[in-house]
């Protein structure tokens, strides 16, 4: 008798997500170097990449951490992705996705799609209507396929000497969002059939 294995596509369907507690935090950080140390950041220095693990491990990390909203993705008892985001300070309406990460063991499997379209979901929920990602350039492409169009670049600093380009990309939720809650909320045509006359 063979075994059976979980398909990369079933990852997404396992996966519950929840908010952040700072208990996860040791966590987090984990799976943020791992992720970065994996991908290698194609598209940056190692000089890049070595920076943002340093970030990660200093006590700032945490302070910049507990300003945002946090979404953790986990399969049983297990960490496999995380995602980021707060509302923007120039536009009212639009929230900013600022980080996401995939445990390397479960890439492909579409928990980081879970995750933004947890992300999106839940900032719909707060008033936002359109919602930004400063993808860095690994994402770019991730992004383009869920809808999400480029608006130009953002440098992000790394200590005193390193700086690495962003790319802000932009995506309008509020037609999607609202549409599925008409549905949700519209009675079925069963719901709204009237009884039939018994006389």
């Amino acid at each position: 008798m063979s075994e059976t294995s979980v398909s990369k596509p079933d990852f997404m369907k396992l996966a519950q997500i929840a908010p952040c507690t700072p208990e996860d935090f040791a966590d987090l950080r984990e799976l943020h170097k791992a992720a970065i140390a994996h991908s290698g950041w194609h598209f940056y220095s190692n000089a890049e990449v070595d920076a943002k693990l340093k970030e990660i491990d200093k006590p700032d990390y945490t302070l910049t951490l507990l300003k945002e909203k946090l979404l953790l993705a986990r399969i049983h008892d297990t960490l496999v992705g995380t995602s980021s985001w707060r509302p923007s300070r120039e536009h009212l309406q639009t929230a900013v996705i600022t980080g996401l990460y995939v445990n390397p063991l479960f890439s492909g499997g579409g928990i980081a799609t879970a995750l933004i379209e947890k992300t999106e979901k839940v900032a719909y929920d707060n008033g936002f209507r359109w919602i930004s990602a400063l993808a860095d350039f690994n994402a770019r492409a991730f992004f383009a396929r869920l809808g999400y169009e480029s608006k130009g670049f953002r440098g992000y600093k790394l200590g005193r000497k390193i700086q690495y380009p962003l790319q802000v990309m932009t995506r309008h939720i509020s037609a999607q969002y609202a549409s599925r809650a008409a549905r949700k909320n519209t009675p079925s045509v069963l719901q709204t059939q009237q009884p039939a006359n018994t006389k």
